[in-house]
């Protein structure tokens, strides 16, 4: 019976039993009739927790939940983001106890978990320990967003012994404050906030423990705590900014390397990043990309308006809050539902430019991700692999993209260097119909009309590269993200690619329809090419969140973006360079949109 063996059955029943009836008496007599006792059931159910009893983390979990949605909507911001706290730390066990089965993780729980990590950053923002939304954020995509997929170690991980020593200077830092807070409390009694802080802290103290431990055995693994955001924030000189909708209100939490001297997690509200108004924007604007519409107008306006609100819901908040972000590297980590949006790409002033005009971003999918795809140096030589496919229909609704072809010509002529063209090219002209090409499919393709290298050829030609341009047809495969593929004489999916490992440092670009998007069937997960690509080894994707014109503003986008890696300009601020300059060439927002930098 796994987790839930026969003889703890009836403990189990029981706490499920105390759990409905707070549920009824909150709806019967109101949800603060029933709050006090939430709260004392999760706590006696972390408790047992704690002391080893591991079968008890899914009855923690569930307790958790309830105490948390209570409480948040009370506006009892402290005990909301304790029981916050108290669910991660129930995933984190029952995660390792499942792997340790060599069992899934219960899908069951995963609708919860979905509002959890998008609401537990708001909470935490508006209790004042944004800390708490950190450890809270790294707990649950360490296990919803592909990092697992990270399963090797490493010897050499960073810097070594440079790394220690700023481990060990935070560690001391935050062991003195929390002591100093400890002294307070015994003063002047214990104030909520403080305790929270101090929890908070206490934890970020036991992981650093473990991370220190790690490395005198000289080695690191992968794991899903906020040192890893800590340590990614001082291996890319970035500021690393968590982005959550929420249900009322969506919210940031940015984290700062300890040399910086900054404070080392600070939080703002981001008032219209609620959960619906990031639907309604996406929905409007796939609605019309989606919709078969010919005039080039409507879409390009489709794109302005999702554009302009995340720039006002995103950009405006968080520059406003922390100017000092400007002209500066700063990765995002989005969560939940944001992790759809152009963030990247969006408007960032009153200019109209987009911010990866205004400082060197990226996007990751966890601070974990982003701490691996800083830990491998760039390539002091290119070893280029440039691959186009003008892929023709097979039934599966796709046409002729015949501008793959020249694309990949003047890539590789970048580096000097010849293409692989899967079958010849179709005349490359503008549709017919006025409306667009796209590289992109509406539902999985099919294998048996194709013809070309079979996947397993690319892939071993992938692991000999170091920077790697792929250009066709594209499919996003949201219930089931393994199956997605980009289509390269067969379809190269993304379970075939996650059996090989790239070169570390690697550059991806996917140039090609939706390859940017996540897996929608499990809630939260960020599982999709830039992450797997990134847990493969490479250090920087390319990838577009939604279909991609196969014109020639996409090879210029693309030759401009090349020339700028050939002059040594890195990855995410070559890319930011082209699109910028796109944008100011009045190039359809249709084109440069969509794409988005990943890794470091």
């Amino acid at each position: 019976m796994g987790l839930f063996a026969a003889h703890r059955m009836a403990e189990y029943e029981k706490v499920e039993r105390a759990i409905k009836e707070l549920q009824q008496l909150g709806r019967r007599e109101g949800t603060a009739a029933a709050a006090d006792g939430s709260w004392t059931l999760m706590r006696r159910c972390f408790d047992k927790m704690a002391r080893g009893r591991a079968w008890y983390a899914p009855l923690t979990l569930k307790a958790s939940r309830v105490s948390f949605g209570m409480h948040a909507e009370l506006g009892q911001w402290f005990f909301a983001a304790c029981s916050s706290l108290s669910y991660s730390s129930a995933v984190a066990m029952m995660d390792a106890e499942c792997s340790k089965r060599g069992a899934p993780f219960p899908e069951a729980f995963f609708p919860d978990m979905q509002m959890m990590a998008e609401m537990s950053v708001d909470v935490a923002h508006r209790a004042g320990v944004p800390l708490v939304g950190c450890l809270v954020a790294e707990a649950l995509t360490g296990l919803q967003m592909g990092d697992r997929t990270i399963a090797r170690e490493t010897s050499d991980f960073l810097d070594g012994e440079d790394v220690v020593q700023r481990l060990r200077a935070l560690r001391r830092s935050v062991g003195e404050a929390v002591q100093q807070a400890r002294s307070a409390s015994k003063a002047t009694g214990v104030d909520t906030v403080a305790a929270l802080r101090v929890m908070a802290d206490e934890m970020l103290v036991r992981d650093l423990d473990t991370t220190l431990d790690e490395f005198s055995k000289g080695h690191i693994l992968s794991g899903s705590n906020t040192v890893s955001a800590v340590l990614a924030a001082s291996k890319t000189s970035r500021s690393v900014v968590y982005v959550a909708p929420g249900t009322t209100s969506g919210a940031a939490i940015r984290m700062d390397a300890p040399e910086t001297g900054r404070e080392l997690c600070e939080s703002v509200a981001l008032p219209g990043l609620r959960v619906e108004a990031v639907r309604d924007h996406l929905e409007k604007m796939h609605a019309v990309l989606s919709s078969g519409e010919p005039r080039k107008k409507v879409r390009d306006r489709a794109v302005r308006d999702a554009h302009a609100a995340v720039g006002d819901a995103v950009w405006k908040p968080l520059l406003t809050a922390w100017p000092d972000l400007m002209g500066t590297r700063v990765a995002l980590v989005p969560l939940g539902e944001s992790a759809r949006l152009p963030l990247y790409t969006a408007p960032a002033d009153d200019t109209g430019t987009p911010a990866c005009g205004l400082m060197d971003l990226t996007v990751a999918p966890s601070g974990n991700a982003l701490m691996f795809a800083g830990a491998w140096p760039r390539p002091s030589q290119i070893d280029p692999l440039v691959v186009a496919d003008p892929w023709c229909d097979d039934g599966a609704g796709a046409g002729p993209i015949p501008f793959t072809v020249p694309e990949a010509r003047d890539v590789a002529a970048v580096y000097g260097v010849k293409p692989i063209i899967f079958r010849e090219e179709t005349k490359a002209t503008a549709a017919e119909d006025g409306g667009d090409r796209l590289r992109g499919l509406t539902r999985s393709p099919g294998s048996a009309a194709l013809s070309g290298a079979a996947p397993q050829e690319l892939s071993d030609l992938m692991a000999s590269a170091n920077l790697i341009h792929l250009a066709g047809h594209g499919f996003l495969d949201p219930q089931n993200p393994l199956d997605s593929a980009v289509l390269l004489g067969r379809p190269l999916s993304l379970s075939a690619l996650l059996g090989h490992d790239l070169r570390r440092g690697t550059t991806v670009v996917l140039s090609a329809c939706h390859l940017a998007g996540i897996g929608t069937r499990l809630p939260g997960e960020q599982l999709g090419f830039p992450a797997a690509l990134l847990a493969m080894g490479a250090s920087s994707v390319v990838a577009a969140l939604w279909a991609v014109p196969d014109t020639e503003e996409t090879i210029r986008l693309m030759s401009t973006f090349h020339g700028e890696l050939a002059r040594g300009t890195s990855p995410s601020a070559a890319l930011g360079q082209a699109v910028t300059r796109a944008a100011a060439d009045d190039a359809r927002p249709t084109m440069w949109g969509p794409f988005t930098h990943f890794g470091a």
